[in-house]
This record gives C-alpha cells, structure tokens and sequence, in this order.
C-alpha cells in the first residue's frame, strides 16, 4: 500500500468508513448491459408511466458513483487481501451493513466472538496498511 493509503486509514474508525463506501460504491455500479431480445418489432410505448420505467412503481436506482469513489473502493478492496478468510468475509459484511444478529444466526457463533473477528480484521488491515 502507498503512504497515502496509510494515512487515509490511520486507524479502525477511517478502515470501517472506508470500506462501508467501498460497499456503497458497489451497490450503486451498474448491472452491465443487458442482452436484448432479438426481435424486429420496435418497443411500443402504452402509457406515459412506460416512459419512466421502473421509477414509476417507486423504485429508483441509486446514483452513480464518481471515478474518485470507484477508485476509493478499489483501493478499499484490496485491503480485504490483509486478512485472514474468516475475517474477510465478516468485515465485507459488516461493511455491507449486515446486523449483528444475522451474522450470529448465519455463523452460529456469538455477536461477541463475531466482534472479535472482525476487529482481528480490521487489526490485520491496519498492520498492512502500516508496512506500507
């Protein structure tokens, strides 16, 4: 990692934060393009709420993510490589705001011993971005 990434995570708080965004950015991608049904008739409008797609029934995709949010988010999960795989796949999901108790339910450990993990990870995380 550079010394600029160091800095940026001097401690557990900024690892969280950062990798939460990372999680964020995610979310908000695009799905990629879609493939079209081959067909040689041309999309037919019927009403006005066809026009704005899916927003119309009260779902609406996030926004985009910017370039510097992009590369945040790579740079964040390249952090996760510091880790231990058990710890990686329990701060992912933190950062993808998993609660607590569906951690516990799916793991079958305690909340307690899952906190342990995951600031065993984050730990890792802070030891590798001090390396350098």
């Amino acid at each position: 990692m550079t010394a600029e990434a160091a800095d940026e995570a001097a401690d557990e708080a900024a690892v969280r934060a950062a990798l939460e965004e990372a999680a964020d950015t995610l979310r908000r991608l695009p799905a990629g393009l879609r493939r079209p049904r081959l067909t040689s008739w041309p999309a037919v409008v019927r009403d006005s709420a066809g026009l704005l797609g899916p927003s119309a029934e009260g779902r609406t995709r996030p926004a985009a993510p910017t370039p510097g949010a992009i590369d945040r988010m790579d740079r964040a999960l390249a952090w996760l490589l510091a880790c231990d795989g058990e710890a990686r796949r329990l701060v992912w999901a933190r950062a993808c705001r998993v609660p607590w108790r569906r951690l516990a339910d799916l793991d079958g450990r305690s909340h307690v011993t899952l906190r342990k993990i995951v600031a065993r990870g984050h730990d890792q995380i802070l030891r590798r971005l001090a390396e350098g």
